[in-house]
């Protein structure tokens, strides 16, 4: 394929990818606003909730998504088939997750009020299961234009009610109540968007395409369910071990920025998802070119992110939550430093999972799983929340010299010193000038002139090639020459 139609197809899919991550502030803001309207005991419950029905509900994707938009992006014609019979398989895994959920409630002593927000935000991840899966199919067709009209509904509708809601008094369980009408109504749009647009919804019960397809997931499966209990077993843990709510708020603070930030490259690595999963089978040579392309950005936009995350982190705190969260600022320094190894990782996974490696990357995730749990266990009875966020970094640490080393063995090696060199030297001096300035200026300043101080010495270190400028050029629909 050429260059320019790959540049025209990444184009279109980051713009609409852009548009649709874009709205993912609304509900980052409505977290925000619901931690400082509830306090850090309520929003740590909340928090809770969320963390564990999103455990529960891990086994709902098995591995399917991926494998959809992999196999319907090649070949266009096995979409009826696959929505059809992964629609069905969907609703049955989520019942099973609805039970284990129940089976959870009869089984412990959590009070009244924790119990009735996991019985809701089982029901909420029931449709937001949905969601995704509709999201899915509109991914595999490289339709981010639907994509994220669905999104940005679903977003704008949760930001609307939830502020009005807890405007107006209703407090935790009113709000967990505006999480279920929002997400269910959002996944009737979502089935409409499908139907209409790109296949006639058919429910199918093919047994044989049952047991082919969950053979075919079962190593993205694992990787799914090891990534999520990754992301969301720190939380449980600490309400097991610590039982304080308190802490989980502080803790759940911090990582609901981080994984405001984490957007960035989650919209650039699944905007390309598709193109390299076809490159697989047309060029491995241009497979190659985007990788490392895409790696070099991530580590160039990655570090300033979490350089400034660090030196700023008090300020953002304060500014963000307010003075009750100050034992939160802890928690975001040690969790900016997994910031570069988050951005990177994104592309590691994918792009094994794109030339039919998924069952190295389950290995790499189950891997990660067992290193988190383990240090978990030993830090947090110590250290607490603080112990959590040290166990991510390093796990994060882990996952990325672990995804390098089986990337470089199957689809090319990255030089680390060349690629990150200029960045590092640019961020240093970028730290200084935040460090020099912060006492002075106010932190939007602070933040708009770090940045193109950070942006002004990459170009003098000449760090964007003229190949940089070429797909720059032709990604914002202009002609090189």
């Amino acid at each position: 394929m050429p260059n320019g139609g790959l540049i025209n197809r990444a184009r279109r899919n980051i713009f609409y990818k852009i548009l649709s991550e874009s709205t993912r502030i609304l509900p980052a803001l409505l977290f925000i606003y619901i931690a400082r309207k509830l306090g850090d005991e309520d929003f740590g419950k909340l928090s809770f909730a969320y963390s564990f029905v999103g455990i529960c509900f891990i086994v709902t994707d098995f591995g399917l998504s991926t494998i959809l938009i992999r196999n319907v992006s090649r070949q266009k014609e096995l979409t009826r088939e696959y929505v059809g019979n992964i629609l069905v398989l969907k609703i049955v895994l989520s019942f099973i997750c609805i039970s284990v959920i129940g089976i959870f409630i009869l089984l412990t002593d959590y009070p009244a009020d924790v119990i009735t927000l996991l019985v809701i935000f089982g029901c909420v991840m029931f449709f937001k299961a949905l969601i995704d899966f509709f999201c899915t199919v509109l991914n595999a067709h490289e339709r981010m234009d639907l994509e994220a009209f669905l999104k940005g509904t679903n977003h704008i509708l949760l930001f609307v009610s939830g502020i009005a809601i807890l405007s107006v008094g209703y407090g935790l369980l009113g709000l967990a109540n505006v999480f279920l009408v929002a997400f269910s109504f959002s996944s009737i749009i979502g089935f409409c968007i499908v139907d209409v647009c790109i296949e006639k919804i058919r429910p199918s019960f093919d047994l044989k395409f049952w047991r082919y397809i969950l053979r075919e997931s079962l190593p993205l499966a694992l990787s799914v369910i090891f990534t999520v209990i990754y992301f969301k077993i720190d939380v449980v843990m600490l309400s097991i071990i610590r039982g304080s709510d308190s802490e989980i708020g502080w803790y759940s603070a911090a990582m609901r920025l981080i994984e405001l930030m984490g957007i960035v490259p989650a919209l650039i690595v699944s905007a390309l998802f598709p193109i390299v999963s076809s490159l697989y089978k047309e060029s491995i040579g241009s497979l190659k070119g985007v990788y490392k392309t895409s790696f070099r950005y991530l580590i160039m936009i990655a570090l300033p992110i979490a350089v400034g995350t660090l030196l700023l982190s008090e300020h953002l705190i304060y500014t963000i939550y307010g003075e009750e969260y100050a034992k939160t600022i802890p928690a975001l320094k040690i969790l900016s430093l997994a910031l570069i190894f988050i951005f990177v990782n994104y592309i590691l996974m994918n792009i094994l999972v794109a030339v039919d490696r998924q069952m190295t990357n389950a290995i790499l995730a189950g891997t990660c799983v067992l290193v988190n749990i383990a240090l978990n266990m030993c830090l947090i009875p110590h250290y607490g929340y603080l112990g959590a966020g040290t166990a991510t970094v390093i796990t994060e640490v882990v996952l990325f010299a672990l995804g390098l080393h089986y990337v470089a063995k199957y689809i090319c090696k990255i030089n680390i010193v060349a690629v990150a060199s200029k960045p590092l030297i640019s961020v240093a001096i970028m730290g200084t000038f935040i460090i020099l300035a912060t006492a002075r200026l106010n932190l939007a300043f602070v933040i708009v002139l770090s940045a193109l101080t950070y942006f002004t010495c990459l170009l003098l270190f000449r760090f964007f090639t003229n190949e940089d400028k070429i797909i720059l050029m032709q990604l914002i629909g202009k002609q090189a020459h």
